[in-house]
């Protein structure tokens, strides 16, 4: 990707670096780090506050007001992750290209038509006064830092030749924003599908993108809504497919650039993207070994260095709550307080839909047989090294027309999404749910939530669980959702959202338990819509397997299952896979150790190497003669549609994605399986550096990578600023570790966070991110987690003052 090739500055850069470490520079660039301990004089806080952070870098930050702990942890925040904040702003706000010219042009012109700043400015102004004060409390503790070392700044500032600006409020809602993009977004999916039935037809793209199988789990069985099993689901259908191919001839197969920007986007956040996910569950007393309820959490979101994450605490007012926190974001955005716990997963919602405009030459927009005028919004972009760059955004009823950004001739496509409404105040949930001390106070903190719609569990000191899916949930006129749909006639415009109250939930179920892993929310029989993709169902099946296994449960017990890594989805398909015609004896020695092998993915496993050669080789035999080009331009990543798509192909053995279609003989699932075999055993071999595949590893060649935003893109900082670690698992089990298909073996999607949260103990509740608490590469802080990570090892997260004050390394205290 050309997104960050800074090419023309690297000589020039690592030569100032060469220099500056020989000439004694080390110490001049460690003076960005920060101050730890002592007194610092600062405005913006009504009396003194206390950061003591431990030996890790972790803060506890105790202010006398909720204000003053939240300019704490926004001066905490700029101290330790300053250059990470400022470029996660620059993407919110489509900013990019003021660094780095004209590669980014692309996404900052996407981001401006969609209108992420534009929304955060209407979603500031949405906030009740007191949200407010407290969301510019913390803005000014960053500010404060900003404002205090402009001549001690992070080294990617100097190595960029760039000045960060003083934050406002909308930069930290433009960054929630984009969290709710990565986290709640399906409308690359409706592209991929337009795609797809274009060249292949509605019913086999049906196949290649699958709902939810009749025996997957269900997070809420009964029905989601006090146990109601009322109403009628929306499934996507053929017969609806072929319905809206029939609307009007002029529904386009959308621009590919469209889908093209969308990958840049997801690669320059470091998110998730289509690997989107993550697991949470929780446990009552009733079936752990401390009587209390005990709760596990791991968001997977995209590896990249540093975290995405930064744990703290945050002591002021009616606020003490501890865990993971977003830098550039104020509040705890999952752990507890000192009565209740929370975790989140993505529900998977189709909160995002593409509507086809009829736009004439004056700027008219046909809806119901009229026309209206477009509202017109110029955005003028900075672009280094070029001239301002000015847009002008066109926006119907239904959204930004985003097919503007790659100047196609096709049909626009207006986008509509949850988030960019203007009464969006989403950053008054949080702060509530830190409050929070009942699951009444949670949920109604919840009300305030509007997206990323997520799936969150609770549990309380009182042995209480529960399980609540906030967030704006649309109800369609007509329609899933699930391709663009035409927005002239108005047939499938939204017509309002599902009311709190009817959104999926439960307290304390009979069955003592909850557990979510993106799988299917709710039967078909639940009255509204919530999508019509979700995870494949392995790592929430294998989840369920492990609670039911034993009567009470441990905290150790809940760690194990974090570290899982037995893939259910190569057991199911294991036999199958046995079938293949082996092509020679390395096939026949490959298959041999596999049916010795019980699908756990170790990293030191060869069997586990010798799989995922096979696996990683199956979707192309399999789809790309049918595919052609758009295999590799669209499908190839999409590894959750594929898993399900093999799963039912070799069950059925009479599918027709066993034959190539380029071949006059009509192969078997048993010849077709044998080519990916040889084809991924070669490509293991010349990875393994060994034809003996006997001595091969899965971690040999199976590396998490940390990439830094920019320098991971620069050879030469690379290595400075990026790392890697050898790992286990795949993308199917619990400690979720799936390969980049386009970088064979490689991870860049992990568990971004764990936490473990015992109600019994609050100060035994562990903790882990990937990376380390620092953002700068001269710190001790900088990478220090990854190994204890890499072995799902924790941190305690003291809670209590005196457990607080007798693992504390430093104070520093603000003074006004």
């Amino acid at each position: 990707m050309r997104l960050f090739r800074i090419i023309g500055r690297v000589l020039a850069v690592v030569a100032v670096l060469a220099l500056a470490l020989a000439g004694g520079g080390y110490l001049w660039l460690r003076r960005s780090l920060p101050a730890t301990s002592g007194t610092a004089q600062v405005a913006g806080i009504s009396a003194p506050v206390t950061i003591t952070r431990d030996a890790d870098g972790v803060p506890h930050i105790r202010g006398q007001s909720e204000a003053d702990a939240l300019f704490g942890l926004g001066y905490a925040h700029a101290q330790d992750r300053l250059w990470q904040m400022e470029f996660q702003r620059r993407i919110g706000s489509g900013r990019l290209s003021e660094v780095f010219g004209e590669a980014t042009l692309d996404t900052d012109k996407f981001l401006r038509t969609l209108g992420v700043g534009r929304a955060a400015a209407s979603a500031v102004e949405a906030l009740t006064p007191a949200t407010r004060a407290l969301l510019e409390a913390y803005v000014a503790g960053v500010n404060a830092y900003v404002e205090g070392h402009r001549d001690a700044l992070p080294v990617e500032f100097t190595i960029l030749g760039v000045s960060p600006e003083l934050w406002s409020a909308a930069d930290v809602i433009a960054w929630q924003k984009m969290m709710a993009w990565d986290l709640g977004g399906n409308w690359t999916d409706e592209l991929l599908r337009a795609n797809l039935e274009a060249q292949i037809g509605p019913e086999a793209t049906a196949q290649l993108m699958p709902g939810s199988g009749p025996s997957d789990p269900i997070i809420l069985p009964d029905g989601g809504v006090g146990g109601q099993e009322s109403g009628v689901g929306v499934a996507y259908t053929d017969a609806f497919a072929h319905q809206i191919l029939a609307t009007d001839s002029r529904l386009p197969t959308p621009d590919s650039r469209l889908l093209e920007i969308g990958r840049q986007i997801q690669e320059s956040l470091g998110l998730g993207g289509e690997l989107i996910g993550s697991n949470n569950w929780v446990v009552a007393g009733s079936r752990t070994t401390t009587g209390k309820p005990l709760l596990a959490n791991d968001p997977h979101l995209g590896a990249q260095i540093p975290s995405i994450w930064y744990l703290a605490q945050i002591t002021g007012g009616s606020i003490d709550a501890v865990g993971a926190t977003l830098p550039g974001l104020p509040g705890v955005v999952i752990g507890h307080n000192a009565r209740i716990a929370w975790g989140v997963t993505n529900t998977g919602p189709d909160v995002q839909d593409l509507y086809v405009e009829h736009v004439n030459a004056r700027n008219e927009v046909e809806y119901k047989g009229q026309w209206e005028p477009l509202t017109i919004i110029p955005e003028t972009i900075k672009v280094k090294g070029q001239d301002d760059l000015t847009l002008y955004v066109r926006v119907s009823r239904h959204g930004p027309l985003i097919s503007d950004v790659t100047s196609g001739t096709g049909d626009p496509l207006a986008f509509r999404w949850t988030a960019l409404d203007p009464e969006d105040n989403t950053m008054e949930a949080f702060l509530g749910i830190d409050r929070a001390q009942s699951w009444e106070e949670f949920t109604a903190a919840l009300t305030h939530y509007h997206a990323p719609m997520q799936n969150f569990v609770f549990a309380d000191v009182d042995g209480n669980i529960g399980y609540y899916a906030p967030g704006d949930l649309p109800i369609r006129a007509q329609g899933d959702g699930s391709r663009p749909a035409p927005g002239w006639d108005g047939s499938h415009d939204w017509t309002g959202y599902a009311p709190f109250t009817g959104l999926p939930h439960s307290y304390n179920p009979p069955a003592g338990f909850i557990a979510t892993a993106n799988n299917k929310v709710v039967p078909d029989s639940y009255p509204y819509l919530i999508g019509t993709a979700f995870a494949a169902p392995y790592r929430a099946a294998r989840i369920v397997e492990l609670i039911q296994a034993k009567p009470k449960l441990s905290p150790d017990d809940i760690a194990a299952m974090q570290a899982d890594v037995v893939s259910l989805q190569a057991r199911e398909i294991l036999p199958y896979l046995l079938e293949a015609t082996p092509a020679g004896e390395r096939e026949r020695q490959a298959l041999d150790m596999l049916r010795g092998w019980d699908g756990t993915m170790d990293g030191d496993s060869a069997a586990a190497a010798v799989y995922n050669a096979y696996y990683q080789a199956i979707p192309r035999q399999l789809f790309g003669d049918e595919l052609r080009d758009l295999f590799e331009s669209d499908y190839t990543g999409e590894t959750g549609y594929q898993a399900m798509v093999i799963a039912q192909t070799l069950a059925g053995q009479g599918s027709p994605w066993c034959d190539d279609v380029n071949t006059p003989a009509a192969e078997s699932c048993a010849d077709t399986l044998g080519l990916a075999l040889t084809a991924g055993l070669e490509d293991m071999a010349a990875a393994q550096g060994s034809e003996n595949i006997a001595t091969w590893r899965w971690d040999k060649v199976h590396l998490t990578m940390f990439p830094h935003n920019p320098f991971d893109k620069v050879g030469a900082l690379k290595p400075i600023f990026s790392r890697s670690v050898p790992n286990g698992g795949d993308g199917f089990t619990v400690d979720v570790a799936p390969v980049r298909r386009s970088e064979l073996y490689k991870q860049y999607h992990v568990p971004s966070y764990r936490e473990i949260i015992d109600l019994s103990d609050l100060d035994a509740s562990r903790f882990m991110h990937t990376t380390g608490q620092s953002g700068q590469a001269l710190s001790n802080n900088y990478s220090n987690f990854i190994t204890r990570w890499q072995k799902v090892e924790y941190l305690p997260m003291r809670f209590s003052q005196a457990a607080v004050d007798a693992a504390g390394a430093g104070t520093l205290t603000l003074r006004p």
